[in-house]
C-alpha cells in the first residue's frame, strides 16, 4: 500500500522540519521512503543536507525532461549516507525557475505515477505558494493523505483566508486533510486558531532543538533535548493516523524502537 504524502502549509509553518522528521520516522520503521523538496524558489537542499554531493541530480532537470523514466528518477534521488532506507530528491543550490525549460502538470502527473512503484511512502515538502507552484499544487490533488500546517497566528490566518478559496476544488479534499497546528508556544491562540478552520486534530509544540538543527543544517540528525519529547510523540501519532494504528507490520515494538532512534535520550530512559 505504497503512499504519497503531502506536508503543506503557511509559510514558516515548520512543513521542512516535519517533512524530514516523518521521513525519519518512516524509515527506521523500515519502509523504503522518497523524500521530495517541492520549493523550487528556494532550493533546500544546501541547507538541509549542506555536506552532500548532489552532482547533476536536480529534480528540475528531471521534471523538465522530455520524458520522465524510473531509471531517470533513481539517477536523480539523493541516497542519504547514514540511511539505506531514505532518498532525497530537491532542485539544487543557484537555480531557480529559469534554470531548465519550463514543465507541465502531465510531466508532475507521470512522475507521481512512477514515484509510487519506487518507494514504500513518498513525502512531498511541498512550497506555501500552491496557486502557481504546479509540483507542489498537483501534490495535493494526487496525495493520499495531506498533512496541513497551521501555526497559531495572525499571519496564518490571513494566508489561509486569502489561499483556501483559491484551491477549494472537490479533487483536493480539503476536508480530509489532516490539520496540524504547528510550532505551538505558551500563550499563543491556538485555540482560536483551530475553531476558526474546524478543528485542529494533532498538535506539534515548538522545539527549540529542532529550530537549532534548522539553522545549522542538522535537521536529519537525532533529537536529544528531553524538551523535544513532546514533539516526538506527537511525530509518531502522525504516522500512526498516516500508516494506519492497525497496521500489521507497525507493532508497539517496531514503534518504540523507533521512538528511541528519533530521541536518543530514550536510549537512557527505556533501557
Amino acid at each position: 500500500m505504497n503512499k504519497i504524502i503531502a506536508v503543506w502549509g503557511n509559510p514558516n509553518s515548520g512543513k521542512t522540519s516535519l517533512s524530514i522528521k516523518l521521513a525519519l520516522a518512516l524509515s527506521k520503521m523500515k519502509k523504503n521512503v522518497i523524500l521530495i523538496h517541492a520549493d523550487q524558489a528556494t532550493p533546500v537542499i544546501s541547507t538541509i543536507y549542506p555536506l552532500k554531493a548532489t552532482k547533476d541530480q536536480s529534480l528540475g532537470s528531471l521534471l523538465s525532461a522530455v520524458q520522465i523514466t524510473q531509471d531517470e528518477i533513481l539517477k536523480k534521488c539523493i541516497t542519504h549516507d547514514k540511511n539505506d532506507y531514505l532518498s532525497l530528491m530537491s532542485y539544487l543550490h543557484g537555480e531557480n525557475e529559469r534554470t531548465y525549460a519550463k514543465y507541465g502538470k502531465e510531466n508532475v502527473v507521470d512522475f507521481f505515477i512512477l514515484l509510487k512503484h519506487l518507494a514504500d511512502h513518498i513525502i512531498i515538502d511541498c512550497s506555501s505558494n500552491v496557486t502557481t507552484d504546479v509540483l507542489s499544487r498537483t501534490a495535493l490533488e494526487l496525495s493520499d493523505q495531506v498533512i496541513r500546517l497551521i501555526t497559531p497566528d495572525l499571519k496564518s490566518v490571513s494566508y489561509f483566508d486569502s489561499t483556501l478559496p483559491l484551491i477549494a476544488e472537490r479533487k483536493l479534499n480539503l476536508q480530509n486533510h489532516i490539520r496540524v497546528i504547528s510550532k505551538v508556544k505558551p500563550d499563543m491562540p491556538k485555540d482560536a486558531v483551530s475553531n476558526k478552520f474546524g478543528g485542529i486534530q494533532r498538535e506539534l509544540t515548538f522545539s527549540e532543538e529542532i529550530e537549532r538543527q534548522y539553522y545549522e543544517g542538522l535537521l536529519f540528525e537525532a533529537l536529544i533535548d528531553k524538551k523535544s519529547e513532546a514533539y516526538i510523540q506527537s511525530l509518531m501519532s502522525l504516522t500512526d493516523a498516516i500508516i494506519g494504528e492497525d497496521n500489521g507490520e507497525l507493532n508497539k515494538d517496531t514503534k518504540k524502537k523507533a521512538l528511541v532512534k528519533l530521541w536518543k535520550r530514550g536510549d537512557k530512559n527505556n533501557g
